[in-house]
C-alpha cells in the first residue's frame, strides 16, 4: 500500500471534502481524486461516496480510515524516533590563538576534533591584545592569550607559564653558553613586536629598569620575523616554542633571558555567552595537550604559578 495514497485518503475522510483536503495537503483536487481511484481499483471496492454536504466513507472506507490512522501514527512515531538518533551537526568554537600555541598545540587540537575526540574549532591567529578585544566584543568564542588585562568577567583559566628566550642566528646568540643576562641584549640587533603589544611592554619595562637602550626594529608577523632571524642576522626575544623547530634543526639558537627573567602566562578566556558545557569541552581538549607538552619539557613550559 502506498503511504501517500493512504495519507490522501485519510485527509479526505477526515475533512469531509476534496476541497478541504486539497487545501490542507497543498495538492490539487484532481490529484487527490486520482490517488483515491487507484486505491479503489486496487481493492475493487468503493471507499468514498458523495452526499449533499460533501464526502463520507463507505463501510469499507471507514475500516480503511481506522487502520490508516494507526498506520500514520506509527509512521510518525518511527520518524520521531529516528530523528532523535540523528547526529546533530557539531557546533564550532571560534578560537583565537597566539603564534606560539598556534604552532605547538593548535594542530593537535584540530586533528583530535577531526577524529571526534574533541570540539570542532575555527582558528584565528593574532596577538594577545587583539584577540582579547575580539573575545570581549563577542567576535570570538575563546582565545589563548598571554597575560590578558581586565578580563576577570571572562573567567580566565591559566594554562601554563614560560620565560622568554633570546633567539637568533647561532653565531650571534652563541651555542651551549647557558642563560644570557638581560643587559647583554643591548649589544644585539633585535626585532620585536609593536610597542602596543604586551610582550613588548614587558621587555621595555625591564630595559628601563636597567637603563638599557635596545637596538630594535618592529615586525609582528611570525613569517617576517623568522626571515629576519634566519636570513638577515637579527635576534628576537620570544617564547622558546615559537621557533622550536628551527632551533632543533640548528638554523637558530636560543638562550633564556635572565636578570631579570621575562616571564609570561598563557590564559584561556571565553566570551560571557559561551555555554559552560562548551567551555568545559574546550578545556577538556586543551589541558591534556598542554600537560603533555609540560611533561615533555622541550618547550620550557611550566604549570601555572610555578
Amino acid at each position: 500500500m502506498d503511504l501517500r495514497q493512504l495519507r490522501y485518503f485519510l485527509a479526505i475522510a477526515e475533512a469531509g471534502s476534496f476541497t478541504a483536503a486539497a487545501r490542507l495537503l497543498h495538492v490539487s483536487q484532481p490529484a487527490l481524486g486520482y490517488q483515491v481511484k487507484q486505491l479503489e481499483e486496487r481493492y475493487g471496492i468503493p471507499l468514498l461516496e458523495r452526499h449533499s454536504r460533501g464526502i463520507r466513507t463507505t463501510k469499507a472506507g471507514a475500516v480503511l480510515a481506522e487502520h490508516a490512522r494507526k498506520i500514520m501514527a506509527e509512521v510518525e512515531a518511527a520518524e520521531a524516533a529516528l530523528g532523535k538518533m540523528r547526529k546533530e551537526p557539531a557546533l564550532v568554537i571560534s578560537l583565537g590563538v597566539t603564534p606560539t600555541p598556534g604552532r605547538a598545540i593548535a594542530p593537535q587540537l584540530v586533528a583530535s576534533a577531526a577524529l571526534g575526540a574533541g570540539p570542532r574549532v575555527s582558528l584565528r591567529e593574532g596577538l594577545s591584545d587583539e584577540l582579547a578585544r575580539l573575545v570581549l566584543a563577542g567576535e570570538l568564542d575563546a582565545a589563548l592569550c598571554y597575560d590578558p588585562q581586565n578580563v576577570e568577567k571572562l573567567s580566565p583559566t591559566p594554562l601554563y607559564s614560560e620565560d622568554l628566550y633570546l633567539v637568533g642566528p647561532p653565531d650571534l646568540v652563541g651555542v651551549s653558553q647557558g642563560d644570557i643576562p638581560f643587559a647583554d641584549l643591548a649589544h644585539l640587533p633585535l626585532v620585536l613586536d609593536g610597542s602596543f603589544q604586551a610582550g613588548r611592554r614587558l621587555i621595555e619595562q625591564a630595559a628601563r629598569e636597567r637603563a638599557i637602550s635596545l637596538d630594535l626594529i618592529e615586525a609582528e608577523a611570525v613569517t617576517v620575523k623568522r626571515e629576519l632571524l634566519v636570513r638577515h642576522g637579527r635576534c628576537s626575544i620570544v617564547p622558546l616554542g615559537l621557533f622550536y623547530e628551527e632551533i632543533r634543526a640548528g638554523q637558530l639558537a636560543a638562550r633564556r633571558v635572565v636578570d631579570p627573567a621575562v616571564s609570561r602566562s598563557l590564559v584561556l578566556i571565553t566570551r560571557v555567552q559561551l555555554p559552560p558545557a562548551r567551555r568545559r569541552e574546550l578545556e577538556g581538549a586543551l589541558l591534556p595537550l598542554i600537560a603533555a607538552r609540560i611533561d615533555a619539557g622541550e618547550l620550557a613550559w611550566r604549570h601555572p604559578g610555578l
